[in-house]
């Protein structure tokens, strides 16, 4: 268990380890989780990705809770006669890219961490000329094998020697607490942006928890991060740029979001890879059928047009922000921060 004072990654701050470690993803392992007193940044320690883990995962039929989700909007999304508006239904994190890029006048966008695609394909179709790239070999062959020539296996750094592969704006859904090393990554992908870009990114927010919260995001190594507003504010500052939180206040009166996320307190996957996660049989069966989500989004959007408002204020669990260039557009040098 780590016990020893260490320093913030995002903003230099103060890391202090909490009493209590955290069973990971896949057991047997457990983590340490360290608090930033600055800018309310946890991380898991130590704070490596495991590629096993995410074997294992998409090694399970269907996907593991969570994972289910992206796999069923993958196999819709062609389907839907606008299939933006149909990923933006049932995804705040959708919402508030296509929030954004609308609002930005966006017309480039590059998509980091595509998974399978569906996002990418649905930007495309209304208008935007968008690629991807992701460090998955595989889920880059799935998407190319539904959607089209539109994605790459790769890194950000991979493309930074290209000087046609700049963007109006990023698009960087739920990737940023996957990642070792975040602020590096943000400062690479800024580099790709044209002046006056912008990088789109949603994560969950710590913030809309309170600061006395435990853990409330997936278990680590599959997230090492759970990042505030405060820390957006700080990497912000780092990458020499403007940062503005998308306000859900819009969204949330259409679907209500009445109960957050809860990280489980075990192990979710076993060592040999099998769900350990109990469900209720009519949450289990409404899983195996594909229909769990799109139920969930029935109800919520039912909530919505009776007025049932739950937490309608401007944060959600989900948190969505915009960095933007400096009014110079310069982008982070490789020696900046």
């Amino acid at each position: 268990m780590t016990t020893s004072v260490e320093a913030c990654q995002i903003c230099g701050g103060t890391l202090r380890p909490l009493p209590d470690t955290l069973p990971g993803y896949q057991a047997p392992r457990v983590f340490s989780v360290l608090d930033c007193d600055a800018c309310h940044t946890m991380v898991a320690a130590p704070t490596r990705s495991d590629p096993s883990v995410y074997d294992a995962i998409y090694a399970l039929p269907g996907g593991p809770p969570g994972y289910d989700r992206n796999r069923q909007l993958a196999g819709a999304v062609k389907l839907r006669p606008d299939p933006l508006s149909y990923l933006c239904s049932r995804s705040d994190a959708f919402w508030a890219v296509a929030e954004a890029l609308a609002n930005g006048g966006c017309r480039t966008v590059l998509e980091i961490g595509c998974g399978l695609g569906h996002l990418t394909y649905a930007l495309r179709k209304a208008g935007y000329e968008a690629s991807a790239i992701d460090l998955s070999a595989e889920a880059v062959e799935a998407a190319r094998a539904a959607f089209g020539d539109f994605y790459r296996a790769g890194s950000v750094e991979s493309l930074l020697s290209e000087p046609l592969m700049r963007f109006d704006a990023i698009v960087m859904v739920e990737v940023v607490e996957h990642l070792e090393a975040p602020l590096d990554v943000l400062k690479g992908s800024m580099r790709l942006l044209n002046p006056g870009g912008c990088l789109i990114l949603t994560t969950p927010n710590r913030t809309y928890f309170g600061y006395d919260a435990a853990w409330t995001t997936d278990l680590p190594p599959v997230h090492l991060w759970w990042f505030s507003e405060p820390s957006l504010e700080a990497v912000a500052r780092a990458l020499n740029c403007s940062v503005s939180f998308i306000d859900f206040s819009a969204y949330s009166a259409r679907f209500p979001q009445v109960i957050g996320y809860t990280s489980p307190r075990d192990h979710m996957l076993d060592e040999s890879g099998r769900l350990i996660r109990r469900e209720n049989a009519l949450v289990s069966s409404a899983r195996r059928l594909g229909i769990l989500h799109e139920a969930h989004w029935f109800a919520t959007s039912a909530l919505g047009r009776v007025g049932v408002r739950g937490h309608t204020e401007a944060r959600r669990s989900t948190m969505a922000a915009t960095l933007s260039l400096n009014p110079s557009g310069r982008s982070p040098s490789a020696t900046d921060c």
